[in-house]
């Protein structure tokens, strides 16, 4: 997103944050312009902890896999050098995505309530991506360094503002924060927006992917708020579409081949528990699933039966979310998401070791998996076997270091397990992650007399505190 981009800019480019409490590395001369890969990630990193600690998100690891799987997929074809990648998923249902420097990509859950197809949610992502491998903060830098004094904690404010509320919230708290003259900075850049439209076609081509897709979106976000201002998405606010960016889209998608892409499956069953899993009355959604198995197409048919599962689930029909979907897992014996709706199904009604019979079967398919291993770690801690729980979501937490939803349980199973010290050291990576390192630090402090008699122990608590120290002190 232009606006988080620029914003960050703000609050890199000025010489008096090199020298105060801030602590951002130079930027170097007049003359290169660039900020290291290395700068963007720690910047990146920062921002991303300032975002968990102020906006809700959706800690679902059967959405956030999909989202990574897709992700993935287009890095692999993209022109990203560092393809260390962090996706967050917020909590609105108000269209958006934005990429900030260092590799973190974001969308808002409502991306997946106004994307019609998988092509649709894979553009937007490709586009994000392209800011990222184009460098456009680093270009904005260079463009931007003759600012004055700023206020770095409004201006950090004012970008979780425009991640999460929306772009008006954080223009208005950008003014009040720089004066208009300085917000005058933050006009769109048509180039730039070109230019990732134009890398990001070429991605998603690559990636196998749809290239009309980016037009197919654009054009009917567009047509759909055009004469509804008040309401349009915060995407469309910052990703303005004009009628020659549409036209631009379609020339260049031309330059590929076209091919029909039948629906997917994966794609509409996540639409669906998206759908199911944020609303706060699920009720409401079990006529909505039910129309839906009617549609046409057999596809849509079943993602509304897995959508009614799991809405059914949550409403303690147990048994009738277990006949909705057993044709589901019939068609589809090994689709993780349906495996881990069966198992749910189990875990909500107390029927813990048919739970664990399953996710063990589902786990020797598929060893290690996300949302698979999750839910076993919890059923293991039902039954009292928090040690073994404990192991699992530890080897998890070192493929998934910056994943605060598996330190956050980890806290919680290292308690059942009985291991103190275990549940300080899980907490504290945990606060680290949400940017409060007073917090992580009094956690270890916590810990600190428990792990006297293991001195290797002792001796990491004593390193991650001097991590931590030194992460503070860059803020």
């Amino acid at each position: 997103m232009r606006l988080i981009i620029f914003l960050i800019c703000l609050v890199t480019r000025t010489p008096v944050l090199a020298n105060s409490s801030q602590n951002l590395p130079s930027l170097g001369d007049s003359a290169s312009g660039i900020v290291s890969l290395g700068q963007e990630r720690e910047i990146g990193q920062n921002f991303l902890r300032s975002l968990r600690a102020q906006a809700p998100t959706v800690s679902d690891p059967v959405v956030q896999e999909y989202v990574e799987h897709l992700t993935y997929r287009l890095v692999a074809k993209s022109e990203l050098k560092d393809r260390r990648i962090d996706i967050v998923i917020v909590r609105s249902p108000v269209l958006n995505a934005f990429a900030v420097p260092g590799g973190v990509i974001g969308i808002n859950h409502g991306l997946f309530f106004y994307a019609e197809s998988e092509h649709e949610v894979a553009a937007i992502l490709a586009h994000e991506i392209a800011h990222i491998s184009q460098r456009h903060f680093a270009r904005g830098v260079e463009a931007s360094r003759e600012a004055g004094v700023i206020n770095v904690a409004g201006i950090l404010g004012s970008i979780i503002l425009a991640t999460t509320v929306g772009s008006d919230a954080g223009m208005a708290a950008l003014n009040s924060v720089l004066g208009a003259n300085q917000a005058e900075q933050l006009k769109y850049s048509r180039g730039r927006e070109a230019e990732a439209d134009r890398v990001g076609i070429n991605t998603l081509a690559a990636a196998g992917m749809d290239p009309r897709a980016m037009a197919y979106s654009f054009e009917r976000m567009e047509r759909a708020n055009r004469y509804n201002v008040e309401t349009m998405p915060d995407f469309l606010r910052t990703h303005p579409v004009a009628a020659d960016r549409v036209i631009d889209a379609y020339n260049q998608a031309g330059n590929h081949p076209q091919k029909a892409f039948p629906t997917s499956i994966d794609f509409q069953m996540m639409k669906a528990r998206v759908r199911a899993i944020t609303s706060d009355n699920p009720a409401e959604l079990t006529p909505v699933f039910r129309a839906g198995l009617t549609a046409k197409d057999p596809v849509l048919r079943e993602a509304n039966a897995y959508g009614l599962a799991l809405v059914l689930t949550r409403m303690a029909a147990f048994d009738e979310a277990t006949v909705v979907l057993r044709p589901l897992l019939a068609a589809y014996p090994t689709r993780i998401p349906l495996l881990v709706a069966e198992a749910d199904i189990h875990m909500k009604a107390e029927r813990y070791d048919r739970a664990i019979e399953l996710l063990e079967t589902a786990l020797a398919l598929s060893p290690g998996n996300y949302p698979l291993t999750m839910l076993y770690a919890q059923a293991l801690t039902n039954v009292g076997q928090a040690v073994k729980a404990q192991g699992l979501l530890v080897t998890l937490s070192s493929e998934r270091s910056n994943d605060d939803y598996v330190w956050y349980h980890l806290a919680e199973v290292a308690g059942a397990a009985n291991d103190i010290p275990g549940v300080h050291w899980a907490r504290a990576e945990y606060f680290v992650l949400h940017g409060n390192y007073d917090q992580a630090l009094k956690q270890l402090e916590y810990g600190m007399p428990l792990v006297k008699q293991n001195f290797q122990r002792e001796a990491k608590f004593r390193q991650r505190m001097a991590d931590i120290w030194e992460l503070k002190s860059k803020v």
